[in-house]
């Protein structure tokens, strides 16, 4: 049994179902859809949405109103033929159902933003690996949908394994010391000892090796001390509009230094810039087809595969919500992510990609001067 969306979100579009929602099955397409879908294959049936919808419009598959049944076979449609279930809704009219006291605050921003953006089937798309990922801006502050849970790594076992290793082969040296191979300066070196002493040693440094990564690990959830010099007791942060400017500068001219494909050795590869303006999305397969635009996308014709996937942070911008929302989405083995930290930030990035769990991460700073822009390989 799945849930469905009726009538009442037509035009609503509160996504409140969506904040609480704990498998994020519930999708549409800014600009493009009336009504919010509920996915019938990846919906749990836990409940959560039913409560949370202002306007009392989605209902379990079974007790769905007799007026409102093909609601049940549009919700199934849209995962299938979106145009064909946009084109099921295109004459149906507003509902006079106004949301709950609280909801218009969310949804008059989404209104605004139908009008001032560009429909997103204007966008050409890359694909890659299966998953089901939102559309996010590189901005801390912006709201996302969902909830953020941060994923606290457990200790790896590999520790404990070592330790009991390490112990076996201690008992077969000293209990078990086995006939007298070599002596040395008056001591008997027996052949357990001779061939466990190795193993002894291996398990100790592996032992060692996984308590450096958990401590390591443990650090980088921690946020990093500074040098007294460093610390200042103003807190200061610039307009969004000079943070945006200086961002745009610099993807630009990254884009121009580092990223100028196609060229000689890589004919096939083109370059995209999606600021000011976005031109090329990372698109995951599913239902959904939701889209993700990083500053710089590289990718390979013909096929649209993305090669190169480079995210560009200001001071603003470097924190570990942007590492959990932004760069975790945007890592894949395909196609590693290059970030670009501000000069002096490096420490504290690392320290973010490890706690977000990122292993397919290169890491570059970037500072203005005034010889133009430094870029710096780490």
């Amino acid at each position: 049994m799945t849930f469905v969306i009726t009538t009442p979100c037509i035009d609503t579009r509160d996504q409140s179902c969506i904040d609480v929602c704990p498998v994020d099955c519930i999708h549409f397409e800014e600009g493009l859809d009336r009504i919010l879908y509920i996915d019938p294959v990846e919906c749990i049936d836990c409940g959560a949405c039913e409560p949370a919808c202002p306007v009392d419009a989605i209902f379990t598959e079974e007790d769905v109103p007799a007026d409102q049944q093909q609601y049940i076979e549009i919700n199934v449609l849209w995962y299938q033929d979106k145009a064909a279930a946009r084109a099921k809704l295109a004459d149906v009219p507003t509902p006079d159902t106004a949301p709950a006291e609280g909801a218009a605050a969310k949804v008059a921003p989404a209104a605004a933003a139908d009008e001032a953006e560009p429909a997103e089937e204007a966008v050409p798309m890359a694909d890659t690996a299966p998953g089901a990922l939102t559309q996010v801006e590189a901005v801390a502050d912006i709201p996302q949908q969902g909830v953020i849970i941060p994923a606290y790594r457990q200790p790896s076992p590999l520790g404990l394994v070592a330790l009991a290793g390490f112990a076996v082969s201690f008992f077969v040296m000293w209990v078990l010391p086995g006939p007298r191979w070599l002596s040395v300066s008056g001591v008997d070196l027996g052949a357990g000892l001779l061939l466990a002493i190795l193993p002894a040693a291996g398990f100790l440094l592996l032992f060692l090796r996984s308590q450096f990564s958990d401590l390591a690990g443990h650090a980088a959830h921690h946020e990093r001390s500074i040098d007294p010099w460093r610390d200042t007791s103003a807190s200061w942060r610039r307009s969004e509009e000079s943070r945006r400017f200086e961002l745009i500068r610099t993807v630009q001219q990254l884009a121009e230094e580092r990223f100028r494909f196609p060229s000689e050795e890589f004919p096939g590869y083109r370059t995209h810039v999606n600021l000011p303006e976005p031109s090329m999305a990372l698109e995951f397969g599913g239902g959904a087809s939701e889209k993700l635009f990083p500053d710089i996308l590289v990718v390979e014709y013909p096929g649209n595969y993305p090669v190169i996937v480079a995210q560009v942070e200001t001071q603003e911008t470097l924190t570990r919500e942007q590492a959990e929302r932004v760069w975790s989405r945007l890592e894949t083995k395909q196609a590693p992510l290059d970030l670009y930290v501000p000069a002096g930030q490096v420490a504290l990035a690392r320290d973010f990609a490890r706690a977000a769990g990122l292993r397919h991460v290169r890491f570059r700073t970037w500072r203005h001067g005034p010889n133009g822009m430094t870029i710096r390989e780490v």
